[in-house]
């Protein structure tokens, strides 16, 4: 989680409490955290053996968004598999930003 949080200070510029606020739903997903966190050491996402959620994996998610960096990303991830007509519907909008 660390890893997550000091990404965010130093790559992003977060002040720390919001970088806890951005990383804590990744504390109820182990799976997408550890793919997350391998992202930040690499700067890519996994070609073999990628997470899953309602057809989609963090590489299809950033082709669709490529605005969003990789814990945008895995965030997205997290709302797919947790509001799942939400993401969905996000998808089908195309990710319209305000």
């Amino acid at each position: 989680m660390d890893m997550i949080i000091d990404y965010l200070i130093n790559a992003r510029g977060q002040k720390p409490p919001v970088a806890e606020k951005i990383a804590e739903p990744f504390m109820k997903h182990s799976d997408i955290r550890a793919e997350l966190e391998r992202w930040i050491e690499k700067r890519e996402y996994p070609q073999t053996d990628a997470i899953l959620v309602e057809g989609h994996t963090a590489e299809s998610i950033s082709k669709l968004a490529p605005f969003m960096d990789g814990v945008g990303v895995y965030n997205f991830l997290i709302t797919l598999r947790e509001r799942p007509e939400n993401g969905k519907r996000i998808i089908s909008e195309g990710f319209k930003r305000k």
